[in-house]
């Protein structure tokens, strides 16, 4: 609903409130006696006649001016590259050292046996006490590293830079005064022959009447001057909607994005992957990176709309302080 249409249906509330407290002053009148007649009614005078009393009303114009902003909306194009980033499933072999132990020579050791052994000496046979040595190696068990292949398959990112336009409706405010009128029933005076004394009761009910419609005419003043304020809102709400929908999508793909190679890289740490890690890494890094770089100008723009909302309601604030 655009401002001329929302003018159109608060005065057309109005009126018809205005209207069902009008009939209750001539039900009012008309009780006090059965020759009651209806004077004359023409959007000026309101008279209505019972016996030998008159009842004056005047239609009273009221005029005032309304701060009412006009929107001008301005389309900004915006060209930025984005990456697109698919999850695939990769076979990444890499050499995994392994270690075995072996049994090795590091050395001899002395192995000295003695014995009572016999022995010729000349003509005679005797038994001797004999030692010899024997060189036993040293053997040990040493750790021996060897490299061999090991494969695993994981999903990898695969990131592609791709160009997004977009195109954004961003409203500037002007406030224009705007003169709105309307008529209301004011009773003027009471004319009669008699005593007042007859009509006492009835004239307190019309002047709470009376009351209802002062009431309803200053509900109707606050409603139009704080009506402009829900159209700026209402404005400035649908562009900051816009403008976190045209890039909502994105920014989802790629903090999904960001957690998936998050979960690629625990698994190469995992399995001690290093050179496959650094790479994942760095990814991430530019991940992380290019949408903080694409969010930028997107969180800039929604403080200059905020501003420029602050502006337009002062504006009307300013505008309706010097009427």
């Amino acid at each position: 609903m655009n401002t001329e249409e929302s003018i159109k249906k608060l005065t057309e509330e109005f009126d018809a409130e205005l209207k069902q407290l009008t009939n209750e002053i001539s039900k009012e009148v008309s009780s006090i006696g059965e020759d009651s007649e209806v004077l004359q009614d023409n959007k000026t005078l309101f008279k209505i006649k019972n016996g030998n009393y008159q009842y004056n009303f005047e239609w009273k114009k009221v005029i005032f001016n309304v701060p009412i902003p006009q929107f001008t909306m301005k389309s900004q194009k915006w060209s930025f590259d984005i990456p697109e980033v698919t999850m695939k499933l990769k076979e990444i072999c890499f050499d995994w050292p392994k270690t075995k132990m072996t049994d090795k020579k590091v050395g001899e050791k002395p192995e000295v046996t003695c014995d009572w052994k016999m022995k010729k000496i000349g003509f005679i046979k005797t038994k001797i006490w004999q030692c010899t040595t024997k060189w036993t190696p040293i053997i040990i068990s040493v750790p021996e590293v060897t490299m061999e292949t090991k494969c695993m398959s994981t999903k990898i990112p695969e990131v592609v830079m791709k160009t997004k336009e977009i195109i954004m409706n961003i409203p500037e405010v002007t406030v224009e005064m705007k003169e709105v009128s309307f008529n209301t029933l004011v009773i003027t005076s009471i004319d009669y022959a008699e005593s007042e004394e007859n009509i006492e009761n009835s004239n307190e009910k019309i002047t709470q009447i009376q009351q209802k419609i002062n009431e309803l005419t200053l509900g109707y003043e606050g409603k139009m001057k704080y009506l402009q304020v829900n159209l700026v809102n209402e404005q400035f709400d649908k562009a900051q909607a816009e403008i976190l929908g045209s890039i909502d999508t994105d920014k989802k793909n790629m903090e999904k994005a960001i957690e998936d190679s998050k979960n690629t890289i625990s698994e190469l740490k995992n399995n001690g992957a290093a050179e496959q890690l650094k790479i994942e890494e760095d990814k991430l890094n530019k991940l992380i990176d290019d949408l903080n770089k694409i969010l930028a100008p997107f969180e800039q723009v929604l403080k200059d709309l905020n501003e420029q909302r602050r502006i337009a309601l002062e504006s009307i604030e300013m505008a309706e302080a010097e009427v």
